[in-house]
């Protein structure tokens, strides 16, 4: 993450693997992608958390019949324990990312991988 000063507005330029707002249908799913492919195992995470195995699988269930829920304070121990700050860009690409900015990106990633794609529908019409 690097400031970038801009006259008087002030902006952020952030460097982190793009799509995470297309890939989860919420915030609370990111965490749990983050919490069950952490290298380390859920049990470790939990108790770094300061709360037990189930308790997390319970919070992270996102059950609304359930009282436990996942809060901010959760969250902020999950980052605290783990460093993993995806769930922050996750919520940073939805809520703050410019549309140009998404769209440049897509662009890039189409121009990447143009050749192969073109390569593929030749194969494909057989020639």
């Amino acid at each position: 993450m690097s400031p970038v000063v801009s006259g008087t507005a002030h902006q952020m330029t952030l460097d982190f693997v793009p799509g995470l707002a297309e890939r989860h249908s919420s915030a609370l799913e990111c965490v749990r992608e983050c919490v069950y492919t952490c290298r380390n195992p859920l049990k470790t995470v939990a108790a770094d958390m300061d709360m037990s195995q189930s308790e997390l699988s319970r919070k992270l269930s996102g059950n609304p019949d359930d009282s436990r829920r996942f809060t901010l304070d959760d969250l902020e121990r999950f980052i605290d324990s783990t460093g993993d700050v995806t769930p922050i860009y996750y919520l940073i690409e939805k809520y703050l990312e410019d549309a140009t900015i998404k769209q440049q990106r897509a662009m890039s990633e189409l121009l990447k991988i143009a050749p192969q794609l073109a390569a593929l529908i030749k194969q494909a019409g057989g020639q």
